[in-house]
């Protein structure tokens, strides 16, 4: 796939670790989950964890984190293009609010 000359900046931009952080806020499940996605060493990740419990050990009340799991991972260049079409309008760059906007707006 040929890139135009936008998304080769944005994918060097990802690449170099500019993006790098949370996109987006912290989205919770009916059930209690936490669902995220962060961008890191330039790769875009969903992670979900599930609700911690707790239990009685005899002695006293014992918290436990949830399970992480990963949900989506976009390794490739195709992928990476697609994350910031659908999700670069929550990004703090202007190119790529601009870029994902463009692709936002024509329902693509």
């Amino acid at each position: 796939m040929s890139f135009s000359s936008v998304e080769k900046e944005l994918l060097s931009k990802m690449e170099s670790g500019l993006f790098d952080g949370q996109v987006g806020d912290d989205l919770y499940t009916t059930g209690g989950s936490c669902v995220w996605t962060v961008i890191k060493d330039g790769v875009p990740v969903r992670y979900k964890e599930g609700p911690g419990g707790r239990f009685f050990d005899g002695e006293e009340n014992v918290n436990t984190k949830g399970v992480r799991h990963i949900l989506q991972t976009w390794e490739t260049e195709e992928e990476k293009i697609e994350f910031l079409k659908k999700y670069g309008w929550l990004m703090d760059d202007e190119d790529v609010r601009i870029y994902s906007a463009r692709y936002k707006l024509s329902g693509e």
